[in-house]
């Protein structure tokens, strides 16, 4: 049965069943009446072929074939059948090794997971309406998440990962049309919370009686004074079980670095005479292999000296750790420590501690941009110590503490001048 449908344009569309395939082809009208008309004409003709009474031209364009009564059999290519529970494994089949991070293909698999769940697993990628993405932002922002209803923001970047997706499927030839984004309304999106310190998130938790899960926002946007720094990594220091976890700390301390750039580290990326960490990045080109410097303080290049006269032999700065894991290769065969490796290994030494309510590694590199920041270290250099690109980038660690910008202000408008 054909069925038509209006696009954002106020142009009619028919979509219809053929041959086992499903067919969409605009019928350049915004009149209902002659959109009926001509779904009507198509169902017609189609049991007109069925019956023997019409013949379909091999290779004829079908939409175009049987809304002309068989005048017109335009060649035209066919579009492979690609079905959205396909389309992830496809893609990732067809990426060159080593293009995308281990940690982005699960989350591009997680993305999918939610697209196929509530679109369809079955459903031609081709025949995604804006109508039906717009059902999935509704449906996805009712839905619970970490902390109640899933965010706009998640629901974005879910689209943009179908998105991305969709135009590579449009180069291979499996659709012919643009991912129909344009205009989809979503819910009002909450800015983030700013960094705050210890006492200001202690502070806020007493005063407002904040149960543990209603306190995990706040603790997602807390920075640690370099005081605090220095008990955390010494803490780590004193109580990890295994002796890379504080380089490593020392590491995201010391130069901001993310979890990840820390994991890829080789050995030769330490340069302890000439004082500088080269950080491996992925994140600012896909087309290139990029890197930037950071110079190795004091303070890491000690942690780092005892680490290198004491770690595996491998050409990763932090390889496997196969006791640990409890798994039996040769030191040859030892890949770079897994990001999700290196959070279990953190969260093993802070549980039960007063560190606990730390949020992962993401904390050194907030903490390491605040004091860099506050200490009025040029923001040029910052930018390029932790990869910083943009202006929403640099505004959303641009902050100083709190007694600074006391100071600040009462150097201004203080009446005890």
């Amino acid at each position: 049965m054909a069925s038509i449908q209006r696009d954002a344009s106020g142009n009619f569309h028919i979509r219809f069943r053929f041959g086992g395939q499903q067919f969409r082809r605009s019928l350049q009208t915004k009149h209902r009446r002659k959109a009926e008309a001509s779904a009507s004409h198509i169902e017609e003709n189609i049991r007109l072929v069925n019956e023997g009474r019409l013949t379909l031209p091999p290779g004829a364009d079908v939409p175009t074939y049987l809304l002309s009564d068989g005048r017109l059999d335009v060649p035209v290519r066919v579009v492979p059948v690609l079905r959205i529970g396909q389309l992830f494994e496809r893609y990732e089949r067809s990426i060159p090794r080593d293009t995308l991070e281990a940690t982005s293909i699960c989350t591009v698999k997680v993305h999918m997971g939610h697209v196929t769940r509530l679109i369809g697993s079955r459903t031609l990628v081709n025949s995604v309406t804006k109508s039906e993405l717009q059902e999935y932002v509704t449906a996805r922002s009712e839905e619970p998440g970490r902390r109640g209803c899933v965010s706009p923001t998640t629901i974005r970047k879910e689209l943009g990962t179908f998105g991305a997706l969709w135009n590579w499927a449009k180069t291979e030839g499996y659709v012919e049309t643009d991912f129909p984004r344009n205009g989809l309304l979503f819910p009002k999106q909450t800015d983030k919370l700013p960094f705050q310190t210890w006492e200001q998130i202690a502070r806020q938790i007493r005063d407002q009686e904040l149960t543990v899960f209603d306190a995990l926002p706040l603790w997602e946007c807390l920075y640690l004074n370099r005081t605090q720094v220095e008990k955390l990594l010494r803490f780590v220091k004193d109580n990890s079980r295994h002796p890379f976890v504080y380089p490593m700390c020392a590491i995201a301390a010391y130069t901001g670095a993310r979890r990840s750039e820390i994991c890829r580290s080789q050995t030769s990326d330490i340069d302890l005479v000439g004082s500088t960490f080269t950080i491996r990045e992925r994140k600012r080109s896909r087309a290139h292999r990029t890197t930037r410097t950071v110079p190795i303080s004091d303070s890491l290049g000690d942690a780092l000296e005892e680490w290198l006269s004491r770690k595996p032999s491998s050409r990763y700065a932090f390889p496997e750790n196969h006791r640990a894991l409890r798994l039996e290769k040769s030191a040859r065969d030892r890949n770079g420590m897994k990001p999700f490796e290196a959070s279990n290994f953190l969260n093993a030494v802070l549980s039960g501690s007063v560190w606990e309510p730390l949020r992962g590694w993401h904390v050194f590199r907030h903490s390491f941009i605040s004091n860099c920041a506050s200490s009025g270290v040029d923001q040029r250099f910052i930018d390029a110590w932790v990869g910083h690109q943009t202006e929403e980038q640099r505004l959303r660690y641009r902050h100083l503490f709190p007694d600074s910008q006391i100071k600040a202000i009462n150097s201004v408008f203080s009446r005890r001048k």
